[in-house]
């Protein structure tokens, strides 16, 4: 039996998104479990501040920043070495294309097991899309990707990525941290009248998400129900057509965009119904922690969420219906439950962070005690 591993969780990112929030509650699931964990942050030279390290170091948990100037930077590669090579049970973590791409660099020499999980794939620019595809090229040679949706394995096939390196390992959320009885945040001072009808969301502000699209569906609902307010969570590059979309629409009034939070347990039990408006997705923490705190919610069918929602009274439409979105969302208005006890009891059983913990830490031990096969 060789030694317990020390996993190094390689990240870059712009915000504190799915991905990140994921990493801030999987590494102290993990070191729960007895699972040697450190976040590494590759630096983001565009920011002044490192928000995933920043929150990290905030939450106590171990995390160091590396050197990273430009699209490319050599000390990137030359830290992650010297970082590697004082850790002889290390294992490495990607999550996203740069830290893949700078993880087969670090390890080209061999001697470091890989592990990379795809946490989601959106079509972009020409250049994100090569970047993406760059890194279904370098998976080939990792030694597990875990996918959060079953629906991406087929893009990691066409990729070349062998199926037996591909484990699907579902997203999972603290439910001692996202519960009912957590005290809401004031809707007065959220700017939302105490009797209002709230509709909300925690996401990013990018195409992918469809926050215009919840937009076009709100407006339709508030022509129905005036009583009605919409609440969303996040920021993101789509903040300012937000502001401008919402006034074309004649909906400002009932509109509040609060911005980036690290509050959502408070601001989830302020919600009525939450709303999932994505056009793409692989499975959203956001989902699983408004479902973690009995909320009734309106979802797109994507990615993995008809498959967490099998089963239970939930309202799925298909992605882009703005239609079928604001029908949804004017039955959940007529909803006689208020309180949704077994979307939390789903979470319980199946989605907790420390289920995902412990799937992550039979991969990690099956790679380094040099068990080939897959998870049971």
């Amino acid at each position: 039996m060789r030694a317990e591993p020390h996993v190094f969780h390689l990240h870059s990112g712009t915000g504190l998104y799915g991905a990140e929030q994921m990493l801030l509650g999987l590494i102290p699931a993990l070191i729960r479990r007895g699972v040697e964990s450190t976040l590494l942050c590759l630096d983001n030279y565009r920011l002044d501040e490192q928000p995933l390290y920043a929150r990290a170091r905030r939450l106590g948990i171990p995390a160091q920043r590396l050197p990273c100037r430009g699209r490319f930077d050599w000390r990137t590669v030359r830290a992650l070495r010297r970082i590697l090579r004082a850790h002889p049970n290390a294992l490495l973590h990607v999550h996203g294309y740069k830290s893949a791409f700078y993880a087969w660099l670090a390890c080209s020499a061999g001697g470091t097991p890989i592990v990379s999980t795809l946490h989601g794939h959106v079509e972009g620019t020409r250049r994100l899309n090569l970047y993406q595809n760059l890194e279904r090229r370098l998976m080939r040679g990792f030694d597990r990707v875990c996918i959060v949706s079953a629906a991406m394995q087929p893009a990691l096939a066409t990729g070349g990525v062998p199926s037996e390196k591909i484990e699907l390992i579902e997203n999972g959320v603290d439910t001692g941290r996202f519960r009912p009885d957590i005290e809401a945040l004031s809707r007065t001072a959220c700017g939302v009248p105490g009797d209002a009808f709230v509709f909300g969301s925690a996401l990013r502000l990018s195409a992918e998400k469809n926050p215009l699209g919840l937009l076009d569906a709100f407006a339709k609902v508030l022509e129905q129900l005036p009583r009605c307010w919409l609440v969303l969570a996040g920021d993101g590059p789509l903040h300012a057509a937000m502001l401008a979309h919402a006034c074309e629409l004649g909906i400002e009034g009932h509109v509040r965009l609060l911005g980036a939070r690290d509050d959502l347990e408070h601001f989830y039990p302020m919600l009525d119904c939450f709303v999932l408006p994505s056009l793409t997705e692989g499975l959203p923490l956001a989902l699983l922690e408004a479902m973690a705190t009995a909320r009734p919610l309106v979802s797109t069918a994507v990615g993995q969420i008809p498959k967490v929602l099998s089963g239970l009274r939930a309202a799925l439409v298909p992605p882009g219906d703005v239609e079928a979105l604001a029908t949804a969302m004017l039955s959940a208005c007529n909803d006689n439950h208020p309180v949704r006890p077994d979307l939390r009891q789903r979470v319980l059983e199946r989605y907790s962070v420390a289920r995902m913990a412990r799937d992550y830490a039979t991969v990690y031990r099956n790679i380094r005690n040099g068990n080939d096969y897959a998870m049971a």
